[in-house]
């Protein structure tokens, strides 16, 4: 792989420090009031030199968050293959929600969160986006799971998927407007066992 030419070196510098100072801005003052001309006057930068890295404020926090996708793909390789479809997902959840306390911290979920609700979420929005590793990780689970006869065949896969991701959210959101004293990984991993639970085959 050839090296970085020094005009490279200073895009990717000016690109990192655009996504800190902007996530600083947002941590601080909330989302909404942070406009596109305030994050350039800190870098010092100007408002083109914004837009060639990002198309828009919100695209800086979701190339934060997009880190999300490729620590999915390295807890896919770990996962046990000759587990019940249902233990994969709550294995899954388990992760994902020790990655949110520990590596992305309440702060920037907020900002994510506030910013998606501030924003008209389009089908193809990057949260709900069905291409997103996860999504496809859930589908897959779900599938088997009904394949192997765990999980109902009433349901169609996509509807499994939206209770299964809407307890993921419900506890997300729960954490956020709780004190330090609530548990995630816990609550999500009780939480979302009673609600697989009821989507299994009663036998």
């Amino acid at each position: 792989m050839n090296a970085m030419t020094s005009r490279q070196k200073k895009a990717l510098e000016t690109r990192e420090k655009l996504l800190k100072v902007s996530l600083d801005l947002f941590n601080k003052h909330g989302f909404e009031h942070v406009s596109v001309e305030q994050i350039t006057k800190a870098c010092q930068v100007s408002k083109g030199t914004f837009y060639t890295h990002f198309p828009s404020k919100y695209d800086v926090i979701l190339e934060k968050f997009k880190e999300l996708d490729s620590f999915y793909g390295s807890v896919e390789k770990n996962i046990d293959r000759t587990l019940p479809p249902s233990e994969k997902i709550l294995l899954l959840y388990q992760e994902q929600m020790k990655y949110l306390t520990h590596v992305v911290g309440k702060d920037l979920l907020r900002t994510v969160y506030t910013a998606a609700m501030t924003n008209q979420v389009e089908q193809d929005h990057y949260l709900i986006n069905p291409q997103r590793l996860i999504f496809q990780m859930i589908n897959a689970y779900i599938e088997e799971g009904i394949q192997l006869g765990e999980f109902r065949q009433g349901l169609e896969v996509g509807q499994i998927q939206t209770i299964i991701q809407r307890c993921m959210r419900a506890n997300v959101y729960d954490w956020l407007i709780h004190n330090e004293d609530f548990d995630l990984s816990a609550e999500m991993a009780q939480f979302t066992a009673v609600v697989l639970d009821g989507l299994k085959v009663k036998k």
